[in-house]
């Protein structure tokens, strides 16, 4: 085995230990209680707050390690999404398509308001369709990551 085809498939070990990860969250996403208590709207938040970090980790780890590095500055996660919609030529493929960057970018804005407000301020309401989505986005991700790990680890590329 060469250095470079080490290197792939520790990079895709990684990815994938990351999507077992995410199936866990998603799974508890869909067992969460759905009434409006703080407590569960706070737990609910973290659900939501996971899901997209687990995304965002898998975005670093490609950055880091073929694209250079992450983004830096305000900005740098929307930026990270962006990026990774992006085919660099000679380096890497697009990892995911725009639409999927779009409702990504949904989490990602939820994920800075979990952050920056107190849990007792929640809005449910916003939550919702966040929560319903989970899975849809969590299987469009996987499919979409997966075709970049098959160009990661050699293999043919569709689409």
């Amino acid at each position: 085995m060469t250095p470079a085809e080490a290197f792939a498939r520790r990079l895709a070990a990684e990815i994938r230990h990351e999507l077992v990860s995410l199936d866990r969250i998603r799974d508890q996403n869909a067992a969460a209680p759905r009434d409006d208590a703080v407590f569960t709207l706070r737990a609910r938040g973290s659900i939501l707050h996971d899901f997209y970090n687990g995304i965002e980790r898998v975005f670093v780890r490609i950055a880091e390690e073929l694209d250079g590095g992450v983004p830096q500055g305000d900005g740098w996660h929307r930026q990270l999404v962006t990026d990774m919609s992006i085919a660099i030529p000679g380096v890497r493929p697009a990892v995911i398509d725009a639409a999927l960057a779009d409702a990504l970018g949904e989490f990602l804005r939820f994920r800075h308001v979990f952050r920056n407000v107190y849990g007792f301020v929640l809005d449910p309401e916003r939550m919702r369709p966040l929560e319903e989505r989970l899975p849809v986005v969590l299987a469009t991700f996987r499919t979409q990551i997966e075709a970049f790990l098959t160009w990661l680890e050699g293999g043919p590329l569709d689409g």
